[in-house]
């Protein structure tokens, strides 16, 4: 788990530092207001992550049930964020969810690699 969480950070300051230099560049004047969120959104994925790992563990239930939740919430929160900010903001709608749909898929293709590690090794 250690390793996820590292590796995972990693990858979350990247996407950021990429993210907010590309768009300054490229892009200045669609620049989303509340860009923050979005790292911000996926640290709170790895709490949720570390959490319910530890349930799951606590209880001694099948890792499988753990991938599943975990996805689950996943999904539930991602859709969350979005409509909060689409009904609060309503500006430059596109790049924020095209910026939150590239760390999605990136931090969740990490995630799955790195899962598929765990479990091979176990």
């Amino acid at each position: 788990m250690r390793r996820l969480i590292i590796t995972y950070l990693i990858a979350l300051s990247v996407l950021t530092v990429a993210s907010v230099t590309a768009l300054r560049l490229a892009w200045p004047e669609q620049y989303p207001s509340l860009l923050f969120i979005i790292p911000l959104f996926f640290a709170l994925m790895l709490g949720v992550m570390a959490w319910l790992r530890h349930v799951n563990v606590k209880k001694g239930k099948d890792r499988s049930i753990f991938f599943l939740t975990y996805r689950v919430v996943k999904i539930l929160l991602a859709i969350v964020l979005l409509l909060v900010y689409f009904t609060a903001v309503g500006t430059n709608l596109v790049p924020f969810a095209l910026i939150f749909a590239i760390y999605y898929i990136c931090l969740s293709a990490i995630e799955t690699a790195l899962f598929m590690k765990g479990e091979k090794k176990s």
